[in-house]
């Protein structure tokens, strides 16, 4: 090759490489968009806002960015409805261009979402709904658990409960996807211990008067010797409070967020005794725990609970998974390896996504409700079960 020729062929390369070097620096300065699917108002308005605190955080903490990439939230209320958080998905993916999905709060909005999700190859990490089915039958590579499935909240405490409270159990639960899955999972670890359930009550989503149910309740006598409820949202205190109203004797347990931080001031003495389960126990006495509460104290002005931990965890991994691919999220294979990897100290104890499902793999605590001497309210830990995974076998994974 001529002289003139080889300079003008090193002089296109170098060129070249100058506009890929450009393309790839472009791309990594691009904004980090994460679509927020949260419920901001109505019955479950309490959980959104909390998960959404918990988000803001985790940026803050990180110092906005990560990668070289600034982290944007594009956010919207969901109204706790399918449809709309169904628009809003495809909103997201289409005009947004959304690198990360975080949410929805409740499970039947996570499975009318579900498809699109898949379909749209978008990553969503779940911040609350338990929904069973969407890391089991209907699991994705696109999907992240980094809450819990209902059956891991439930299916524990009805073995804890048959073992140490009684072998005769009463249900009462909202009658929709999570209250069916959680009442269900409760009946089976009771069962396995030698329980019975003895009644069922599936009051509607929204129900707000409960004196039918106490009064079934108050029926079936010295017949009964737990009561497993869970009624979300502000219902929930209407429920705890009307049965310590009613005096009646059978010991309440269900999941821990019947009665934390979030409805201590409205439950007040009424939350006393109360057993919970459940993967976060603010009152937890570690370095890590006490930290993070400071932080969120601080910059809240409340402390946290379960709900606001799986907002800033789910920030927390989607954070380190992108910082490990050095900002480039183009291989969804790799970012899904990532996420299982990562490596997320976080204030609830163990944390691990399950690589067979991507649901998280996680300690639960089963708890009781507490009055401290300054009269403040929080949880003792009764029991621990360590590292529970759920152990459903029918998540079949497929990227197409």
């Amino acid at each position: 090759m001529n002289p003139i020729k080889k300079s003008l062929t090193c002089a296109r390369a170098a060129f070249a490489t100058t506009l890929a070097f450009g393309a790839i620096s472009a791309t990594a300065a691009e904004d980090l968009k994460i679509g927020t699917v949260l419920s901001f108002s109505q019955v479950m308005g309490v959980y959104g806002n909390a998960i959404l605190d918990g988000m803001n955080l985790a940026i803050e903490e990180a110092g906005g960015s990560v990668a070289g990439r600034k982290i944007v939230l594009v956010k919207e209320d969901d109204k706790n409805d399918p449809k709309v958080a169904l628009q809003l998905v495809r909103r997201y993916v289409k005009d947004e261009k959304v690198d990360f999905l975080v949410g929805p709060v409740a499970s039947h909005v996570a499975a009318a979402i579900r498809d699109e999700v898949h379909r749209s190859k978008t990553f969503l990490l779940i911040a609350n709904a338990g929904n069973d089915e969407l890391t089991r039958e209907l699991c994705s590579p696109y999907v992240i658990r980094t809450s819990f499935s209902n059956w891991q909240w439930n299916y524990p405490m009805g073995e804890y409960a048959s073992s140490k409270l009684g072998k005769r159990a009463a249900i009462v639960a909202s009658n929709y996807v999570a209250g069916k899955q959680m009442g269900g999972a409760f009946a089976d670890g009771f069962k396995k211990g030698g329980g019975t359930i003895v009644d069922e009550q599936w009051p509607a989503m929204g129900t707000a008067d409960f004196a039918s149910v106490m009064t079934k309740l108050r029926g079936l006598g010295d017949g009964v010797d737990v009561v497993w409820n869970f009624i979300p949202g502000s219902g929930t205190v209407n429920f705890i409070n009307q049965y310590a109203q009613a005096k009646l004797k059978p010991q309440q347990v269900g999941p821990q967020s019947n009665a934390d931080e979030f409805f201590f001031d409205a439950l007040k003495d009424n939350a006393i005794g109360v057993i919970g389960s459940g993967q976060y126990v603010q009152s937890m006495d570690t370095p890590r725990n006490q930290a993070f509460v400071a932080a969120y104290k601080k910059k809240y002005n409340r402390p946290p609970a379960a709900v606001d931990v799986a907002g800033y965890d789910s920030m927390r991994l989607i954070i380190d998974a992108v910082r490990r691919l050095k900002g480039n999220v183009s291989d969804k294979a790799a970012v899904r390896q990532a996420m299982i990897d990562a490596e997320i100290d976080s204030p609830r104890g163990y944390f691990k996504i399950d690589a067979k499902d991507g649901n998280v793999i996680q300690n639960i605590y089963i708890t009781k409700v507490i009055k401290r001497p300054n009269g403040s309210f929080g949880h003792e830990v009764l029991q621990t079960m360590d590292k529970v995974r759920d152990p459903d076998t029918s998540c079949k994974l497929a990227w197409d």
